[in-house]
């Protein structure tokens, strides 16, 4: 079994030796796939990190967040396993992966444990109890959660909606459909100082988590009404965001230059993007739909294509427009019918700068 770490770093010098330290010295060190996913810091961070030759992959961009991190991780994870690891956290002990392993069986799709909170303020600790509790009444801490990477699949990445408690929504989907392992065993010892600890966030998270009680214990319809819902608003701020950068003129493609690039699908987000990058001079070869049977493109030039036919025109880069919740499922299709090709989304593109490929 492999588990993908990923520690989400930005001007983390100060706290991140004690982290990879953590990692580095694990027993079972050869099974873990380290990755770090970097906001662009500014201090030493990613020296440090090149110091650390167990460290798999880094990437460093920037980010809205952390969640937006984590998701960037879970795009690069190829473990069977994840596990998300702060910065300024640490593993309890040199045996929490190798205890992890030797648990997880293949009928299990979760590992939840305990975790050592500590507040760096006025040292005091303690440790959170997951097992004496019920799934609803339960709050548990990513750094004491393990979870199968096609959990993100079945239930999506993290909702940076919840901008505090997307972790929280999405474990406890995981806990709410799955069979998996909840102990007392430490896993890590997490630090207070973080943005949802702080005393002016509380509020903020106490009725974030209020949301996912509710979104959790509504009926399917009412459930997937409010997950639109969700995806609704967010999509609306990619958007807006969207349109700032390309009117501003902030967006770096760069390294699209001399690439050939298809878009998926032929609806208006489509059709910006084919304006877009048109505009941009990129070499645009055509649109990619799952079938392209009867389907008329909305440019007479250039040409549709079904996923089927995809390899044929041998593109470089495919930019996935779908803006629903299918659109992982949907890259993964891309990635089948043409494993050669780069996949963008097209929210990459609110981001003023993107990552070089």
């Amino acid at each position: 079994m492999k588990i993908s770490v990923i520690t989400a770093t930005y001007n983390s010098e100060k706290t991140l030796q004690a982290c990879l330290e953590s990692v580095v010295s694990q027993t079972a060190l050869e099974h873990i796939e380290h990755i770090i996913v970097d906001g662009r810091s500014t201090d030493s961070t990613l020296t440090l990190v090149n110091n650390y030759p167990h460290v798999s992959k880094v990437i460093s961009a920037k980010d809205r967040g952390i969640y937006h991190a984590f998701n960037r991780g879970v795009e690069l994870a190829t473990g069977d396993v994840v596990y998300f690891l702060n910065s300024d956290d640490c593993f309890y002990d040199d045996k929490v992966i190798e205890q992890v392993i030797s648990e997880f069986t293949s009928a299990h799709q979760y590992y939840l444990g305990a975790v050592l909170c500590i507040n760096p303020n006025n040292g005091n600790s303690y440790f959170t109890i997951q097992q004496d509790t019920t799934l609803a009444n339960r709050r548990p801490c990513h750094q004491g959660f393990f979870c199968r990477l096609e959990m993100f699949e079945e239930f999506g990445v993290f909702n940076e909606c919840f901008n505090i408690a997307a972790d929280m929504y999405l474990m406890k989907k995981i806990m709410q459909h799955t069979k998996g392992i909840v102990t007392d065993r430490p896993i890590a010892k997490f630090s207070l100082r973080g943005m949802s600890s702080n005393d002016d966030s509380k509020a903020i998270l106490l009725r974030q988590h209020g949301m996912i009680d509710e979104l959790l214990d509504n009926s399917n319809s009412q459930h997937e009404m409010s997950e639109k819902l969700t995806m609704q608003t967010q999509n609306l701020l990619s958007f807006k965001q969207l349109m700032l950068n390309i009117l501003q003129g902030s967006l770096n493609v760069n390294f699209l230059k001399e690439k050939r690039l298809v878009i998926f699908g032929t609806r208006e987000l489509s059709q910006l993007f084919y304006l877009f990058l048109s505009q941009q001079r990129l070499q645009v070869i055509g649109f990619v739909v799952s079938s392209a049977d009867n389907l008329l493109s909305p440019y007479q030039h250039v040409p549709v294509l079904s996923l089927q036919e995809l390899h044929l025109v041998k593109p470089d880069v495919v930019v996935n427009c779908i803006e629903g919740n299918h659109e992982a499922a949907v890259t993964t299709r891309i990635r089948e019918a043409c494993p050669s090709v780069d996949v963008l989304s097209w929210r990459d593109f609110t981001i003023n700068c993107l990552i070089s490929m």
